[in-house]
């Protein structure tokens, strides 16, 4: 295997490093509507990133709000918008059409939901949300209110989503899927916080249960995983009171026979180089994978190769919302059913491994019930 083939990086990373390199310049039609009013809650890397695609389809970024005063200013003044600590001015401002809501996972709920009450369409960072109580409070406040509420799976915006569906479609089925995702302890640390982010069962791995039920055509009939704290002795995270669960193996039966398993970890040393790799085995081929840079087919007319071009796919989808609202364009971009659905996957897991049984999630509770039953 060459050097250049047995590198890698998480997407997260290496988009973030593509969003300042230029790219092809926006259809005149896009050029022409008018700006929408824009407000990103939450000014940290993904408040940025956000904030700088919706200017770059032509949206006016209004305000930055953030409860670090000094942060939501420095990231503002980029685009000349005004700062707040607190949302409730933001929200109440008529020419606010949307927002764009980049905070910690505990705080999506409340912040969606007073957004859609305020008349704003929404665009909430994945996961949805942490408990399905919080999630399905999101659901009924866009259908209360009749605004647009995505969720930002952006994989869905990669060219190595729809290289990868369509080569697994070739490979056949049924499919045997196997994903490993790892990383060392995670800069961020509010992303290791149980109460906060949720950990990667929660946090990342939303992002292959959204694909393999794609791939599958719906959610998993049944789930079994076991779960561990790699970064118990890692004194990095020792101001984390109630630790998430930072590795995992899950396994994932599909209709029809196809069959998922996800090795995931965020329990390495820090500084260690994130990777993802999938396999995909089928009658007819094989898919491998090093997302999002390359996707490889091997079948019965050779070897087909992919490589990435280096799209970021959180300015298509910032893009692909703005055409729904101004243009009336089909939906693309992920919806809370979306998320609700990738949530019940990681729930179902996190209760396989609390009571080391198999689940399913459509049944899945939420995970405060689920301690509360495995404590009694």
């Amino acid at each position: 295997m060459s050097a250049d083939a047995d590198k890698s990086a998480d997407v997260d990373q290496r988009a973030a490093s593509l969003a300042h390199e230029p790219e092809e310049p926006l259809p005149p039609h896009l050029e022409e509507t008018p700006g929408l009013g824009v407000v990103v809650i939450g000014a940290g890397d993904m408040g940025l990133r956000h904030a700088e695609h919706w200017q770059a389809v032509g949206a006016r970024v209004l305000a930055v709000v953030d409860p670090d005063l000094e942060r939501a200013g420095a990231v503002a003044a980029r685009f000349g918008a005004a700062a707040s600590a607190t949302p409730e001015r933001a929200l109440a401002d008529p020419e606010v059409a949307v927002v764009s809501v980049c905070t910690p996972t505990h705080l999506h709920a409340r912040l969606v939901v007073a957004a859609l009450d305020a008349g704003k369409h929404v665009l909430c960072e994945k996961p949805a949300a942490l408990t399905l109580r919080d999630a399905l409070a999101m659901r009924d406040a866009a259908e209360r209110t009749g605004k647009a509420l995505r969720i930002g799976f952006m994989r869905r915006f990669d060219p190595a989503f729809e290289t990868l569906m369509a080569y697994t479609e070739r490979a056949g089925r049924p499919l045997l899927a196997q994903a490993t995702i790892t990383a060392g302890v995670r800069p961020k640390r509010l992303m290791h916080d149980a109460l906060a982010n949720g950990g990667p069962i929660i946090d990342m791995c939303c992002h292959v249960f959204d694909l393999w039920e794609r791939m599958f055509g719906g959610e998993p009939n049944a789930v079994s995983a076991r779960g561990y704290t790699f970064s118990d002795d890692k004194p990095e995270l020792a101001g984390i009171s109630q630790r998430a669960l930072d590795s995992a193996l899950i396994m994932l039966e599909y209709g029809g026979g196809s069959v998922g398993q996800i090795q995931v970890s965020w329990g390495l040393p820090s500084g260690i180089e994130p990777v993802e790799r999938h396999t995909y085995v089928g009658p007819a081929g094989l898919v491998t994978v090093d997302w999002n840079r390359h996707v490889t087919l091997r079948d019965a007319s050779g070897v087909t190769r992919w490589r990435s071009q280096g799209v970021d796919p959180w300015r298509a989808e910032i893009a692909q919302f703005r055409r729904e609202l101004l243009e009336g364009a089909p939906r693309e971009v992920p919806d809370i059913a979306d998320g609700i659905a990738a949530l019940r996957v990681s729930l179902a897991v996190l209760e396989a491994i609390a009571s080391r049984r198999v689940t399913v999630p459509a049944e899945v509770a939420d995970m405060e019930e689920v301690m509360e039953e495995v404590e009694a």
